[in-house]
């Protein structure tokens, strides 16, 4: 306290200074209205500054939050889309969703090795397992090889060893999809027989034949083709739809059923 008041003491010219210009520029504004408009527009302008830069920082802050709000609704309508639910129909029964699907983030991922892989920041405490099939709005990524109770390693669309059931969107001609490791933005439909009807930009899908994937998701459009003569079959080349050098968000897609069907393949080894 003694050092305020010294501090006080030390000062008083100064500070008086200070506290009758003060009041003089305060009368100086109140009886002139130019004076007055301009330290309105002037005080509004440093107020607005600060609210911007306060909302900066609380939006910044909340991002994350916002983000995972925004993944939970996209996962919410890619399992209606997935299930193809009919939201006006008034039986209950076909509003439960086949599919249940999981939003996660990718961690990881590589596209430019001859076997590529993405990590997930969701495990077997999350519900994923070996085998779920992983998507994203615009096409698929590949599928859980392994998981543990936090994380999820994906074997990419991008590597030679995996092979996908696929089909032309407009007909039920399907083949596998795999890639021969040259391009990250490209793959190959091989084993459509050569009665097999098509042309340059059909929509290539997932195919019916498939525990992992539902029938019909998005993967590329026709870019190029040949028929091997030798084969009978067309070696289709496929621009995907997905930019496998850009992942962010991913799906991980869980057919309810899933564990019966596999039971009853099982009993058949």
């Amino acid at each position: 306290m003694q050092q305020i008041l010294k501090f006080f003491i030390q000062n008083k010219v100064g500070i008086l200074f200070l506290m009758f210009f003060t009041i003089s520029v305060g009368l100086t504004i109140q009886s002139h209205s130019y004076h007055n408009s301009r330290w309105i527009s002037s005080t509004s302008y440093i107020t607005s500054g600060i609210y911007d830069l306060k909302y900066d920082i609380t939006s910044y802050f909340n991002l994350k939050e916002e983000n995972e709000n925004l993944l939970n609704q996209n996962a919410y309508l890619q399992r209606l889309i997935l299930s193809k639910v009919d939201t006006t129909a008034s039986d209950s029964i076909n509003s439960i969703p086949n599919y249940t699907v999981i939003p996660a983030h990718i961690i990881s991922n590589s596209y430019n090795k001859k076997d590529n892989f993405v990590l997930l920041d969701k495990g077997k405490n999350d519900g994923v397992f070996e085998g779920y099939g992983v998507s994203i709005p615009n096409g698929i990524i590949g599928i859980v090889e392994k998981s543990n109770n936090s994380f999820s390693r994906i074997i990419s669309i991008l590597n030679t060893n995996l092979s996908i059931n696929a089909k032309l969107k407009n007909s039920d001609q399907f083949g596998s999809l795999q890639w021969d490791s040259k391009f990250y933005n490209e793959v190959l439909l091989n084993d459509l027989p050569r009665s097999a009807n098509f042309k340059i930009g059909d929509t290539v899908v997932t195919g019916s034949n498939s525990l992992i994937f539902p029938e019909g998701i998005p993967i590329g459009v026709i870019k190029a083709f040949n028929l091997n003569e030798n084969s009978g079959y067309f070696d289709i080349k496929v621009s995907l739809f997905a930019d496998m050098t850009n992942l962010n968000q991913a799906y991980v897609i869980i057919p309810k059923k899933i564990k019966e069907a596999q039971d009853l393949l099982k009993e058949d080894e």
